[in-house]
């Protein structure tokens, strides 16, 4: 059997603990998207990986010679998505191949990629298969732009089977991962058919994190009592859910961790709702429309939920593969909803929701929601240094963010040796910035301090320059 054929067996949908009642039904609106396809070229594409970063990114696993990771862009979730620098519909960038060694765990395939991007970095966890390794395995790699890659961890996997997979009926691995980042750590969740605390179909979804992107240190794993430092003991002990290849993030409106799952019938996809400890669901809704495998939700680049200019609104956009499963009639398409939490405007953690977004509001400065206040700008050419997405908000809204400080044009920045240059600005605090556009464009020049003079300053939130 093909390893791609190993993997689509691997993908029934597993229901034991999947479909056990919740407390109510979440209210949803909006219906939007269907089953035509948004994305389509003669292949398979599917298990795709969506943010919305200035433009809506998208990274999926398509056929090329094997498993390869491919990349388009769109103006919307609906599309036309077309390659970087292209105009022309279902074109597409390859920018992850497998590294051609059948030795090597994604020596024959790479797919399933989770795409997040922290401050500056993108990372991009993925699965791999080489055919002297016998089971897929899941690594990492980095990248500036999300479009040229690095492998992390010496190129060797970061999460490998728990158990032997030969003598187990499914012998797909660890794969299908799926990482946001909430207070400071990379949360993972992915499949691993060798789990201990798999279904009779190797069915289940574990997860970890860690503040190190390659889990490699200071990993914990979630157990049916709460998160614990990973050990041979609790791994793979306890299983979220039943189910294969899902897509996560954190919505910060309702402070719950969505997860998407294919089904539970052919003709929709769930979205389970679990509380920011994982420790119970708390609800539950589905999204119309056909799929065949692995959605993906839309998200902001730290895998949190896109902010809404309603108070508790939130837009939940997925893409997935439909068609009939044959050679060449995979495809991808666009269904959405808006999921009305119930949260008031005094409920809603608006810091939180609207992190990294420039907010725009008539007869109000440009400004950056950043660490959970607001940073008011004389010029916009240094916002847009520092963000790509921006959002039009009610004059309410953008109060209810708490105020931090304002950036005047020419405002004074401050460098010393082993330190980062970074803003003096009206609250007394340094604001440190990763990049030199943004002083320029603010009409700032760098002034020199000694590491005394610049340490005896409190710090405030970091700027990160997007490329």
């Amino acid at each position: 059997m093909s390893r791609r054929a190993t993997w689509l067996l691997a993908l029934t949908l597993a229901t034991s603990g999947l479909l056990s009642p919740v407390a109510r039904a979440a209210t949803i609106t909006g219906y939007r998207g269907g089953n035509t396809p948004v994305y389509s070229r003669t292949s398979y594409d599917y298990v795709p990986s969506v943010m919305k970063d200035g433009v809506y990114r998208m990274w999926w696993c398509g056929g090329i010679a094997g498993d390869y990771i491919l990349y388009a862009e769109a103006n919307t979730p609906s599309g036309p998505w077309h390659a970087r620098g292209s105009t022309v519909a279902n074109s597409y960038n390859t920018v992850f191949r497998p590294t051609g060694n059948a030795a090597q765990f994604d020596g024959v395939h790479v797919c399933d990629p989770s795409v997040i991007r922290v401050d500056t970095t993108y990372y991009m966890y993925y699965g791999g298969y080489g055919d002297g390794t016998g089971t897929t395995m899941i690594g990492v790699a980095s990248s500036p732009d999300g479009l040229n890659w690095t492998r992390l961890n010496g190129g060797n996997p970061i999460i490998v089977p728990a158990r032997d997979y030969r003598p187990l009926p499914n012998k797909y691995g660890a794969g299908q991962p799926s990482v946001t980042h909430v207070n400071g750590k990379f949360h993972l969740i992915y499949t691993d058919s060798t789990g201990y605390a798999v279904d009779g179909n190797g069915g289940g979804q574990f997860v970890l994190r860690s503040a190190d992107p390659t889990f490699q240190t200071g990993v914990e794993e979630l157990t049916a009592t709460g998160f614990a430092p990973r050990t041979a003991a609790n791994h793979t002990r306890h299983s979220l859910l039943a189910a294969f290849s899902v897509d996560w993030q954190y919505m910060d409106a309702n402070d719950t961790f969505a997860i998407a799952v294919d089904g539970p019938t052919t003709s929709g996809t769930r979205v389970f709702l679990f509380d920011s400890a994982l420790s119970q669901r708390v609800d539950q809704f589905d999204i119309s429309g056909t799929w065949t495998e692995g959605p993906a939700i839309v998200s902001r680049p730290d895998k949190h939920a896109l902010a809404s200019s309603t108070c508790g609104t939130v837009p939940v956009d997925i893409l997935r593969s439909v068609g009939p499963g044959g050679p060449d009639t995979w495809n991808l398409a666009h269904g959405g909803v808006d999921l009305l939490t119930g949260r008031t405007c005094d409920q809603v953690p608006h810091g939180r929701v609207y992190e990294g977004y420039l907010l725009q509001s008539a007869g109000l400065p440009l400004t950056l929601a950043r660490g959970g206040v607001r940073l008011q700008f004389a010029l916009a050419a240094p916002a847009q240094n520092l963000s790509r997405n921006a959002i039009a908000v009610s004059s309410d809204v953008f109060h209810r963010i708490p105020y931090g400080a304002s950036m005047t044009s020419g405002a004074p920045v401050y460098g010393a040796p082993g330190r980062p240059a970074a803003f003096r600005l009206d609250d007394g605090r340094l604001w440190p910035v990763s990049c030199l556009e943004a002083i320029t464009s603010n009409n700032s020049s760098i002034a020199n301090l000694s590491v005394g003079q610049w340490d005896a300053y409190p710090t405030g939130p970091s700027l990160h320059c997007v490329k």
